[in-house]
């Protein structure tokens, strides 16, 4: 497994740091934090589905009958999370424990908001692909992760004699032959500059080896790479496949992640994809006829098996009550409502650790049992995956910001099967866009 190195304010000072111009948690004026109360946490939670809700209730309810700590929720929703956090921050009353995505709270770690949690971490062995290090310290405890993989139906594809595709080549071969529009499309490929387009652009750079950027171990800083050499060829196949595969796709010029599952649902996609297996969840909803025949497969490799992978964690402020949020997260992660907690979207929020997905206590779900393909697939996968911050280089990238938060990835597909420009004029000007983010970012640094 690959072990990343420590990530430091040094590099950042001399990296120019990529988030706070509009970016996931907005900078911040940090007030002296007030005295916090002994006997309360303040929890704040992307997750907040009436499951999520309920297993949270248990185990607060037995935290403060054990300890005398009461918790306090709120659910902020994923788009307005990241905002309540940082005016918590301002406001000088940090939010002592946040659940969110790591890539999210990576600024906040950088700013010297977050605890040192290394005791937890350690204590609960959290792998290292999934540990966030700030300043040589972890800032994150994972609790879980989501895969960026696909779907298709078993079904279209037996009735036409094909096999499930493997790499881009069977790919393409597959979805031009199950295209019948408009009744039948052979894929979803959402062009515009939204998030679900996004994670494909960056997943397929992956399964091409196509990089962002290149980290100078003499600088100790990272260079944008996107459009120099084998990254600018590999981009350009990229997005040559992913147009070629458009052209059996409905336009989807204005698609985000509730259409992936949408059009999915209504039966005339023959392959869609998805960040983990809320797809599932929805056409089990939504159309159950079709859930027997919908199954997981990994997106198609070219020259590696990586995927995008995001994690999500407990993340600490640091001028918070520190030691009553830390043994909260020991007895979450130690309370049996804890499976619940995954459970509250089956096969979706998938445990940190392997033992734990392979656990009596997780299996014993009447939809794992149901659909434990989609539990072999899940392992047959695991880790293979990368953080975005870490997949250009050695070290966490803190410029991860100036691509991603803008969902470049998504505008370049948008500039390629909508307004057909050709693919190696919108590499360069992404690469230049994400050139001039990081000169403007140094220039209001100092």
């Amino acid at each position: 497994m690959r072990k990343h190195d420590a990530f430091s304010r040094r590099g950042v000072l001399k990296g120019s740091l990529a988030f706070g111009a509009g970016l996931s948690a907005p900078q911040v004026m940090v007030r002296s934090a007030r005295g916090q109360n002994a006997k309360r946490l303040v929890f704040i939670s992307e997750e907040s589905s009436p499951k999520a809700q309920a297993a949270y209730e248990r185990i607060n309810a037995d935290f403060k009958r054990d300890t005398g700590i009461s918790v306090t929720m709120e659910y902020p929703g994923f788009t307005n999370i990241a905002k309540r956090v940082a005016t918590l921050i301002a406001a000088g009353t940090p939010a002592d424990l946040v659940w969110y995505g790591a890539g999210t709270a990576l600024e906040v770690a950088v700013q010297g908001q977050l605890a040192n949690v290394d005791d937890v971490v350690e204590e609960v062995n959290a792998p290292q692909n999934l540990r966030l290090v700030v300043n040589g310290h972890n800032r994150s405890i994972p609790t879980s992760q989501q895969f960026v993989y696909a779907w298709y139906r078993s079904d279209l594809y037996e009735k036409a004699g094909l096999k499930p595709y493997t790499d881009w080549e069977s790919y393409l071969s597959a979805v031009r032959a199950l295209n019948k529009p408009p009744q039948q499309y052979g894929n979803l490929i959402p062009s515009t500059a939204l998030g679900a387009s996004h994670l494909l652009m960056f997943t397929m750079l992956q399964k091409n080896d196509a990089h962002w950027f290149r980290f100078d171990p003499a600088k100790k800083e990272y260079e944008v790479a996107l459009d120099q050499g084998e990254n600018l060829a590999r981009a350009v196949e990229t997005l040559d496949f992913l147009h070629e595969a458009h052209a059996s796709s409905p336009e989807a010029s204005n698609y985000n992640w509730a259409e992936l599952m949408s059009e999915y649902s209504t039966g005339k996609l023959a392959n869609s994809y998805y960040v983990g297996a809320r797809l599932l969840e929805q056409v089990q909803t939504n159309n159950p006829e079709l859930a027997p025949v919908t199954k997981a497969i990994a997106l198609p490799t070219r020259k590696t098996d990586s995927y995008y992978i995001s994690v999500q964690g407990f993340h600490i402020g640091e001028k918070s009550n520190v030691d009553g949020a830390k043994n909260y997260v020991r007895f979450f992660l130690k309370h049996p409502a804890y499976i619940d907690w995954l459970h509250s979207v089956p096969l979706h929020i998938i445990p940190a650790k392997r033992e734990t997905l392979r656990s009596e206590a997780y299996l014993k779900n009447e939809t794992i049992q149901k659909r434990m393909d989609v539990l072999e697939f899940l392992e047959s996968v695991w880790g293979k995956g990368t953080p975005p911050y870490y997949w250009d280089g050695p070290e966490l990238n803190p410029l991860y910001g100036l691509y991603t938060n803008d969902s470049l990835g998504g505008w370049m597909l948008a500039e390629r099967n909508i307004r057909k420009r050709g693919s190696r004029e919108i590499v360069q000007q992404a690469a230049e866009t994400i050139r001039k983010k990081k000169a403007d970012l140094a220039r209001r640094r100092g």
